[in-house]
């Protein structure tokens, strides 16, 4: 943007932040990564990456890669080990700090930068929740939340986490569900025959077993699965008679575990789905676009969506809100992050 006016220019340039800290996660630790570091390279920056200490070869391979299309030595350079280094490396020179993980740990990178006011964005959990209307087809609509509940093993930052539905159409929306994810196959990834593949560590398997634990002390309901299988898996999980004092509702699950609530209206289905710390994505299947529009508008949350869950977009800024983080990647706002204005006066 130029402005010129009686011998004054007026001008506004982007420059780059200058080094960049990425620390990124271990759940798609391809995509998650390539949300930051490439518009971070793109806009002039300097990347410290972390992979997670989960995913540390598919970080090497990624920096391999990077070296091999032009990127100069140095200009992108992995940083690997666990939660020490990640801490260590907060203390660099670095002019920016970029991280997707648990709540818990971008508080602490929050605390530890706070004083050095520089560039600080993070991507967090989330407990998102999506609400089924007493209009709509509750067939498709169980298939397509069954989906999003279980995708990935339940291991995507966007997975449904609690259902609300509406009791006109509970009982139809129940069967369909609990028909959908009986049918889902668990086994190796590999296998085209298999729905549903392992978690990705052994402790995410007391997370669950803990909040169904909580649950059944708490009178609900197991529908189906709850249980470890080979030491890796855990069969999908639906909960009923559930409620807000019950972790499964209230507490990040990441896992193949959802809750399914009744509701009489879509008041009580707003408060209940604005009832979390987190703020990340939220859902509402109905018929009717106002109705899902307004109900939405009350949701504090950084992605909505009508009848549709689960999904990113390029084209759509990806950002949470409270306990779901700080700050956008994708879209034009993606790219935006990693630079800063200078504002020019010149007079001749």
């Amino acid at each position: 943007m130029v402005h010129s006016e009686k011998g004054l220019v007026e001008k506004i340039s982007f420059e780059p932040l200058g080094i960049i800290a990425n620390i990124s996660a271990w759940n798609y630790p391809y995509f998650v990564g390539t949300n930051v570091f490439i518009p971070a390279l793109l806009t002039g920056n300097a990347v410290l990456y972390k992979p997670s200490e989960f995913a540390t070869l598919t970080g090497l391979k990624i920096a391999e890669l990077m070296e091999k299309s032009g990127v100069p030595r140095g200009v992108f350079t992995p940083v690997l080990g666990g939660g020490s280094v990640g801490a260590q490396l907060l203390n660099e020179n670095i002019d920016g700090v970029f991280f997707t993980g648990s709540m818990a740990t971008g508080k602490k990178i929050a605390a530890s930068v706070a004083s050095r006011l520089i560039k600080l964005q993070l991507e967090l959990g989330g407990k998102d929740p999506a609400y089924v209307c007493d209009d709509v087809d509750p067939g498709p609509a169980a298939e397509a939340l069954a989906d999003g509940a279980f995708y990935n093993a339940g291991q995507s930052c966007c997975s449904v986490e609690r259902i609300y539905v509406h009791e006109k159409v509970y009982g139809a929306f129940l069967e369909r569900f609990l028909e959908t994810v009986r049918g889902f196959v668990m086994g190796d990834p590999m296998d085209r025959k298999t729905t549903m593949g392992p978690l990705a560590r052994q402790v995410h398997l007391e997370t669950l077993e803990d909040q169904v634990g909580d649950a059944l002390s708490k009178k609900a309901t197991l529908e189906t699965g709850g249980k470890v299988k080979d030491m890796v898996f855990f069969e999908p999980a639906v909960l009923t008679d559930v409620d807000h004092t019950m972790k499964l509702m209230k507490e990040e699950s990441f896992g193949p575990l959802i809750g399914i609530q009744k509701v009489q209206d879509d008041l009580q289905a707003t408060e209940l789905m604005n009832d979390t710390v987190y703020g990340l994505t939220a859902a509402v299947y109905s018929r009717n676009e106002a109705r899902a529009m307004k109900i939405l508008a009350q949701i504090n949350s950084g992605s909505v969506y009508w009848n549709c869950c689960d999904r990113v977009s390029p084209r759509l800024p990806w950002s949470g809100r409270r306990g779901s983080g700080m700050g956008s990647t994708l879209s034009v706002l993606g790219i935006q992050a990693f630079v800063q204005p200078k504002g020019w006066h010149l007079k001749n």
